[in-house]
C-alpha cells in the first residue's frame, strides 16, 4: 500500500510539474476541498478556449452500517491525483472539463456478527462467530476517467479567483480482494463459514457498486499569477 501510495504520489508531482512547465499563459495555483477531499493543484491557460489543470486530492473517514448479518465499519482513504483539460466553449467563466484521475481509492472493512441476524445454518457457530471479525478490502480502478462542468471566476483575470468543479469520476466496480474470518479458533477454515463469507463479500460488494461513478464537487480558493 505504501509503495503504491508513493508512486502515486511521484507521478502526480511529475503531472503538476508538466502542467507548469508547460506554461505559455497565465498561470494559477490553488486549495481545494470537496467530495474527495483537500487537495492543491496546479493550471495553466493553453488559449481563451482551452486550460490544463493538475492536483493531488486527499481524505479519509469512518461509515458505519449493516449489511446482510454483519456490522460494518467502512474506513475509506481516497487518495488522487488529477489531469484535466478544460474548454471554455464561450470564452468566459463557463468550462466543461475532461481528463482523469490516478485512482488509490481503497476501502479498509471490518464486520462484527449479529446473533440477531446469523441465518439458522449459521446458529451452530454463533458462539464464536459473534467474538469473530469479518476483514476485508475494498480497491477500484487505478485509472479513472473524469467528465464535468465547472466555473472559473477570474477566467480573464490574474489575482484571486474560486473555481467551482460538478462531475462523475468513472473508477469502475468494486473489488473485494480479500474478506477473511479474523479469529483464534480457526472458524473461518470451515466450509459452511467459507461459503458464509463469500456471500458477504457479494453483499459488500453489491453495496459499494452504487460509487462506481463516483460524484466530484468541489470549490477551490487560486490565485493566478
Amino acid at each position: 500500500m505504501k509503495k503504491t501510495q508513493s508512486t502515486l504520489l511521484t507521478i502526480c508531482l511529475l503531472a503538476v510539474a508538466t502542467v507548469s512547465n508547460a506554461a505559455t499563459g497565465d498561470v494559477s495555483l490553488g486549495l481545494k476541498a470537496g467530495t474527495l477531499g483537500a487537495g492543491i493543484e496546479a493550471g495553466v491557460d493553453l488559449s481563451d478556449y482551452f486550460a490544463l489543470r493538475g492536483g493531488l486530492n486527499y481524505i479519509s473517514f469512518d461509515v458505519d452500517a449493516t449489511i446482510s448479518h454483519v456490522d460494518y465499519t467502512f474506513e475509506p482513504e481516497f487518495m488522487n491525483g488529477s489531469l484535466l483539460l478544460d474548454w471554455h466553449p464561450f470564452t468566459n467563466s463557463f468550462r466543461v472539463t475532461a481528463g482523469a484521475y490516478l485512482n488509490n481509492n481503497t476501502v479498509d472493512v471490518d464486520g462484527t456478527y449479529r446473533k440477531d441476524l446469523i441465518p439458522a445454518e449459521y446458529q451452530r457457530y454463533a458462539g464464536l462467530v459473534d467474538q469473530a471479525h469479518v476483514k476485508g478490502t475494498v480497491d477500484y480502478n487505478t485509472f479513472a476517467p473524469y467528465v464535468g462542468l465547472g466555473w472559473t471566476s477570474n477566467k480573464a483575470d490574474r489575482g484571486w479567483g474560486v473555481n467551482i468543479d460538478l462531475g462523475v469520476m468513472f473508477q469502475g466496480a468494486p473489488k473485494v480482494s480479500e474478506l477473511y474470518v479474523d479469529d483464534p479458533w480457526g472458524v473461518g477454515k470451515n466450509e459452511v463459514v467459507t461459503t458464509f463469507l463469500e456471500d458477504e463479500r457479494q453483499a459488500v460488494v453489491d453495496e459499494l457498486d452504487k460509487y462506481e461513478y463516483y460524484p466530484v464537487a468541489s470549490i477551490e480558493l487560486t490565485y493566478k499569477f
